[in-house]
């Protein structure tokens, strides 16, 4: 079947005759997207056939409510809950109005509603990748993961196709003062380049690299786990056991299995090479949103939205202890060289360094003015960098609890930190769409990379340093290598 419909075929799809009023095509419209939703449907062959159905039926319904655009105003008069903005919807040809529309319903939550306006803005203009992701976005908060996929595809061919016809920035346009460069500048002069970008069907909310340098692992909204060659770029396995984002991410130290956290408030256990699960483990009644093991591999540390970090013996699937002290949500964990402290990074602004042994709060740091979202230690077990909310990364000693510098340079919130193996770099992803290289001794920033077109929620170091892997809410993962 041709993806084109002509009119007498979109009334059919709907079951209407020509003489239907807009009121008629919006009431059939809704009827069948209700009966035909994914969602109604167990079975996979059912599910796609249903996803078929739906993009028919939407098709139908696009061409169709502006075919009489005179009776817009009286059908919206009908409709107590239309709003002045759908009065006048079908006179506007503007792609970047109804994509503005999409956005307001989609932050409405009427995903319906904004896979219309989105479709319309596509509709005007073709290229507009902007509206290919947000429709993407729409799509799988209604559950419809084949079309959610192609959009997310069609948006990054499109975004790449754009940035091939950019010019580049004239050399008399670089800052003068090179203390703090710019992504500009940086861009000429890092070492790190990007040799794979990689893609899930929704954001990309984790990233751990294994112990042995092999493999690594992202975690996404679109409820998968992925498994990745590092060298290679390629997949090996997509675990899906999970039933909503993926937010956290560890591997075990031998590398042979790898343990995730969830907004459906689990943690599961998988094995690397073969991507079987292998334990679900439940203590948490609230999402996960940090993961680390200890160094033998034996008990794993889980932090949340219910303020409190939880110790369980892997072995035995056991709750065994339970940290209070944040009075908001545990976004990030980190554990040191030596294995006997604990570092909790919480959306309460706060850090708190905890000794495992006696299960004790040793120091808590206040510093920052915004929420806590990422905490890492370095190999010398004395350098302990923090990324903020308050668009801050800060550097402490953990001997001495004192705060040794505070990089500057970032222009929105900073959502992870990486210390490289030697100590010598610091990376930082940030919602300002970039990754940024530092240098721990000196505070200066060193290189900026910033090719993510969204929010860069995760950025992990190799064990020998020279590779970096980010990963995007523009739903994209990027290996780097200097």
């Amino acid at each position: 079947m041709s993806d084109r419909l002509d009119i007498k075929l979109a009334y059919d799809i709907l079951g209407l005759t020509p003489d239907a009023s807009q009121e008629d095509v919006k009431l059939a419209y809704r009827k069948l997207a209700k009966t035909w939703h994914p969602d109604s449907f167990s079975e996979a062959k059912q599910k796609q056939e249903a996803e078929e159905k739906i993009k028919r039926i939407n098709q139908a319904y696009e061409l169709l409510k502006f075919i009489k655009p005179s009776l817009a105003k009286s059908s919206a008069s009908k409709n107590p809950t239309s709003t002045s903005k759908t009065k006048i919807y079908s006179n506007r040809s503007d792609a970047e109005t109804f994509y503005k529309w999409g956005l307001e319903q989609a932050q409405q939550k009427n995903y319906l509603e904004a896979i219309e306006h989105f479709t319309q803005a596509i509709r005007l203009n073709p290229n507009y990748f902007e509206a290919y992701k947000d429709r993407g976005l729409a799509c799988s908060k209604m559950g419809w993961e084949n079309r959610a996929a192609s959009d997310f595809r069609n948006a990054a061919r499109l975004e790449r196709e754009a940035r091939k016809h950019e010019p580049a920035p004239p050399a008399s346009k670089s800052p003068k003062n090179t203390s703090q460069p710019s992504s500009e500048t940086s861009t000429f002069t890092s070492p790190w380049k990007c040799v794979h970008t990689l893609n899930h069907a929704n954001w990309v909310l984790a990233i751990a690299i294994s112990p042995d340098g092999q493999t690594f692992a992202s975690g996404s909204s679109d409820n998968t786990i992925k498994i990745w060659h590092l060298n290679t770029g390629k997949v090996l396995h997509t675990l899906t056991g999970h039933r909503k984002w993926v937010r956290c991410l560890a591997f075990s130290p031998d590398s042979k299995t790898l343990a995730s956290g969830s907004d459906d408030c689990s943690a599961m256990i998988w094995e690397v090479a073969t991507g079987k699960l292998l334990k679900t483990i439940k203590v948490h009644s609230t999402p996960i949103f940090s993961i680390v093991f200890s160094l033998d591999g034996q008990l794993m540390f889980t932090g949340g939205r219910d303020t409190t970090i939880k110790i369980t013996h892997v072995g035995m699937e056991q709750l065994l202890h339970v940290l209070k002290g944040h009075s908001y949500s545990v976004n990030s964990l980190a554990i040191s060289p030596n294995g006997e402290i604990l570092v909790s990074g919480s959306g309460d602004n706060s850090i708190k360094v905890w000794h495992l042994k006696s299960k004790k709060n040793l120091q808590t740091f206040n510093n920052h003015l915004g929420r806590v979202t990422g905490v890492a230690i370095a190999s010398n077990g004395q350098l302990l960098a923090s990324g903020s909310y308050d668009k801050t990364i800060k550097l402490w000693d953990l001997n001495t609890g004192k705060q040794n510098n505070s990089l500057t340079g970032h222009s929105d919130a900073v959502l992870s930190v990486a210390i490289s193996p030697n100590s010598q770099q610091i990376a930082s992803g940030s919602a300002d769409r970039s990754v940024r290289f530092w240098q721990p001794d000196t505070g200066k920033q060193l290189y900026t990379i910033g090719h993510h077109s969204d929010s860069v929620n995760a950025v992990a170091f190799s064990p020998d340093g020279k590779t970096l892997i980010s990963g995007s809410r523009d739903t994209t993962i990027k290996i780097w290598q200097s």
